[in-house]
């Protein structure tokens, strides 16, 4: 009897102990801390009001309608945020007051629908901005998260610069600029370093191409689609086309998110994704002739270091999110959205 009394004391030890267990994880994340490190995904309509969600179920809505779309959303600091609209808006409060603190920005129908016209390097501790202020060669900088626009008058000698329309920083720390003045390319390794010419071999469509960049490829988009979408691995010295596009259709995003996958947005064609050097469609879960203007990587960082990876479109649809890499989309909110950060 004493025996069965000890094995039975021993059985339910380690009853108690694995419902202890299981009630503290669920799939490996600690239910008790829950998320260590939450996102915050900014999502411009195109009637301009702006809506924010910590984890993709739960919206907010930050700013009320305008009616003017937004072409780039950017984070700053602990509590700014800027929008570039017809101008360009901070606010210091996390969107509750928004004032406007550039005003030297091309109109919306004359270029930059995208959301790399400015950049946020934290590495110079500056945002970049391009700018159509004669004063200026084409960029202005902030180095207090956008209060302040100052012209960079850092370049070589000689160069007029002009008409730059995007940015991109690759993962080795080479910023680039592009201008469509001459299909003309701008590189600054530090903040300190002056902008230098950087010939190339592509020619796009002058007002209508953008930077983006996959890890240390750097890539330039025709917003029109007309040449698709360019790489290059040696810096932008060469340049190749991707291959398995629409032909002539508008590319309203290419994106990296967390340089683990490239997807472009399309208009009425959904998604494409980059597989062994190939675009595919991409759209399992899209409704037929999506069109998709903006795409952004949030992740959930949890207590025990787990980490989960989810990618987020912004379409005339509604916000879908992906839990695979791109590989399937889950509608999380519906409306015309046209605008991620």
């Amino acid at each position: 009897m004493r025996r069965y009394n000890q094995l039975y004391k021993l059985a339910f030890a380690f009853f108690a102990l694995t419902l202890a267990q299981s009630c503290k994880k669920s799939n490996g994340i600690d239910n008790n801390t829950v998320i260590k490190k939450p996102y915050g995904l900014y999502i411009g309509t195109n009637s301009g009001d702006l809506i924010k969600t910590n984890d993709g179920l739960n919206f907010s809505t930050v700013f009320g309608a305008d009616r003017i779309p937004y072409r780039a959303i950017l984070t700053a600091g602990p509590t700014n945020l800027l929008i570039v609209k017809s101008n360009v808006h901070l606010s210091e409060n996390g969107g509750r007051n928004f004032n406007p603190v550039y005003t030297q920005y091309p109109a919306p129908d004359f270029m930059a629908k995208w959301n790399s016209m400015i950049l946020n390097v934290e590495g110079h501790g500056r945002i970049y901005l391009s700018s159509i202020d004669p004063a200026t060669k084409g960029i202005v900088y902030s180095e207090d998260n956008g209060k302040k626009w100052l012209p960079d008058d850092n370049w070589d000698e000689g160069l007029i610069g002009g008409g730059i329309t995007s940015f991109a920083q690759l993962k080795n720390g080479a910023l680039f600029a592009f201008g469509d003045a001459n299909d003309s390319l701008y590189l600054r390794n530090d903040k300190e370093d002056s902008w230098s010419h950087y010939p190339t071999n592509v020619t796009h469509p002058a007002g209508f191409s953008y930077l983006s960049r996959f890890n240390n490829t750097l890539l330039l988009t025709d917003y029109n689609g007309v040449e698709g979408v360019h790489y290059s691995n040696d810096s932008g010295k060469t340049w190749t086309k991707y291959q398995g596009l629409p032909a002539n259709v508008k590319l309203y995003a290419t994106h990296a998110p967390f340089d683990r996958v490239l997807l472009v947005g399309t208009d009425s064609m959904g998604v494409y994704r980059l597989e062994n050097g190939i675009f595919v469609p991409a759209n399992n879960g899209l409704e037929t002739y999506t069109t998709v203007y903006a795409i952004a990587g949030e992740e959930d960082v949890y207590k025990n270091g787990v980490e989960k990876k989810y990618i987020y479109i912004a379409t005339d649809k509604g916000l879908y999110r992906s839990d695979d890499m791109g590989f399937s989309w889950a509608l999380m909110l519906e409306g015309d959205f046209g605008a991620l950060h």
